[in-house]
Formats: C-alpha cells, sequence, structure tokens
C-alpha cells in the first residue's frame, strides 16, 4: 500500500481539535504507519505542537509541522473562520513538489472508516473531489444567491469545502491556488474561500460520496432537507454510515459537556490524545442562544426519521 498523505491546517486555538482529528483518522486506519499528517501550522506554540505530534506517533502515525504566515493571505474573515482555513489553498505551494495528491480536513470532525477507502476513490481526471453541501443546495434561497454570485447555473452541485481530496499535480499546473486566492480578493464572498472553490472548479470537480462529509444538514435531517426524496435518502444513508462527522457552522462539539448524541465521538477520540488533560467543556466566547440540548434533540429526531423512512 502507498503512503496517503493528509493535511490538517490549524492556529494555536484549535491545535486541541487538529489532535483530536488526527487521533480518529489514525484509530480507524488498518495501516497508520502509511499515514503522513501534514500540518499548516499558524502560530501553534512549541508545547501544543509536542503535544499534537506525542498524540499522532503514539498511534503510530508521521506528522510533518510546516510553518506559514498568514499575513500573505489578505481576504476577510468573520465569525468562527478562522485565517487558518484559507491555508488550505496553499497546499500545492507548501508541500513538497514529490507529493501528487493530498486529503484536506477541517479540524471541526472526527474520521469514522479507513481513509484509504477515500483516498482510492477515482477523481476521474478531474482536480479537485468533494461532497455536497446539503446546506446550501436544500435552501432555495441559498441556490438563488449561489447563482447570482457565483454563476451556479439550477440543477449544478455546490460542494463544502472542509474535506477536499487535491489532484496536486493539476493544481500547480493551472495554478489553481492563485486562481482561488485572486478570486477571493476580487469579491466579498458570502461563504468566503468555499465559495471562490466553487466558483474556480464550476463543472470540475468529482462529487464524492455523502458519507464523507456528514454535516449538520445531514446529521440533523431538518425539513428542507426531508421534503426532496433525493437528498432525504441520500443523508439517511450517510447518517447510517458515516465516515466523516463534520460539525460546520456554529455549534462545536468543545463548547458542551459530553452528550452521547451530539458529541460523543469528539470526546471518545479527546480521550486518546496528549491534551485529554484539558479541562472541558471549551465554551466559544458568544454562546448565546446556543442549545446543546436542543441539537441533541434534532440528532436524535433525524435517527427517528431514518426508521420511518
Amino acid at each position: 500500500m502507498d503512503s496517503i498523505d493528509v493535511v490538517f491546517a490549524s492556529d494555536n486555538n484549535y491545535a486541541q481539535h487538529v489532535a483530536v482529528a488526527g487521533a480518529s483518522l489514525l484509530l480507524n486506519s488498518e495501516y497508520p504507519e502509511k499515514i503522513n499528517i501534514y500540518i499548516l501550522n499558524d502560530t501553534i506554540s512549541s508545547e501544543n505542537c509536542r503535544r499534537i505530534e506525542e498524540t499522532i506517533t503514539c498511534l503510530r502515525g508521521n506528522v510533518t509541522f510546516i510553518s506559514v504566515d498568514t499575513k500573505q493571505i489578505s481576504a476577510f474573515v468573520s465569525g468562527h473562520l478562522s485565517k487558518a482555513a484559507y491555508l488550505r489553498l496553499l497546499i500545492p505551494s507548501l508541500l513538497p513538489e514529490n507529493i501528487t495528491k493530498a486529503i484536506y480536513f477541517d479540524t471541526d470532525l472526527v474520521v469514522l472508516d479507513d481513509v484509504q477507502k477515500l483516498w482510492e476513490i477515482s477523481l476521474q481526471g478531474k482536480p479537485l473531489g468533494a461532497v455536497c453541501d446539503y446546506g446550501i443546495m436544500a435552501s432555495k434561497r441559498m441556490v438563488k444567491q449561489k447563482f447570482e454570485t457565483l454563476g451556479l447555473p439550477e440543477g449544478d452541485t455546490y460542494f463544502n469545502s472542509g474535506m477536499l481530496v487535491m489532484d496536486l499535480v493539476q493544481w500547480r499546473s493551472f495554478e489553481y491556488d492563485r486562481k482561488v486566492v485572486e478570486c477571493i480578493l476580487q469579491n466579498q464572498f458570502r461563504h468566503h474561500d468555499q465559495d471562490a472553490l466553487n466558483k474556480v472548479f464550476l463543472h470540475n470537480w468529482y462529487e464524492l460520496p455523502l458519507r464523507w462529509n456528514v454535516i449538520p444538514p445531514v446529521f440533523s435531517l431538518p425539513l428542507k432537507v426531508l421534503l426532496r426524496h433525493n437528498m432525504r435518502s441520500e443523508a439517511i444513508k450517510a447518517l447510517k454510515n458515516p465516515a466523516v462527522f463534520h460539525w460546520a457552522g456554529r455549534y462545536k462539539p468543545w463548547e458542551f459537556s459530553l452528550n452521547k448524541d451530539f458529541n460523543m465521538q469528539y470526546y471518545q477520540y479527546f480521550n486518546s490524545t496528549s491534551f485529554s488533560d484539558n479541562s472541558m467543556p471549551k465554551p466559544s466566547k458568544d454562546m448565546t442562544g446556543k442549545s446543546v440540548r436542543r441539537q441533541a434533540f434534532r440528532i436524535k429526531l433525524a435517527k427517528l426519521w431514518g426508521h420511518i423512512f
């Protein structure tokens, strides 16, 4: 088996979470020693780097830290999105030239299946593989907004950028990283780099199975998804066998105490890291209106819908 190259991007605030994501990745891999983890390091402290490295090496993975200067990324950020989120765009130039393919993961997720299965999916000659974003596609208002701002035609699919499989040969040859950064700088997109990626790769990306990026509109099955037959059936199938559980959006698993429905997977892998002695939970500065009970209820209700349909 060839090695698998995986990339995370993190600042010091997300150091614990990248360790959790990395631990989940390795613990669900049949051959963790074949996994090379590259961490794009946006000012992670030396102590936290040590703890991340200890977590990964103890689980038989390999880790390399690549220090970056985020001043070179002048795009605006807002809300929970940090500059580290833009670092995915620099992967082709930051990774060694001999690496021709990479999987990028956000750090607010856990991997629940062997990443080799994802690695072996053919991109059918496309430079990028990603998963449909049901939060956008199930909303008539958001689909209209993407048509107006990105030129996304009706019936086309919009993807979530929290998990990407990248053909780095094509990215380097066609300078896609430069094109996406330029697109960000020339526009004031609502969904930042994700919008820019969708615009640059319009009709030039491969849709991966939904289970490889299960986000809240999938794991909570809101009405806007339930009422669309095709989306509903795909979401229920992914929810029954998720490969990546991704807390995209405002609610993060570390903000709340252990809840078996909402964040049990996070705590499970947190306990396998060198951060396990950290105090938990870690509420964000703005917890206004956030209710873990409400989130847990939505997830339990989604599972009930899964049995009904």
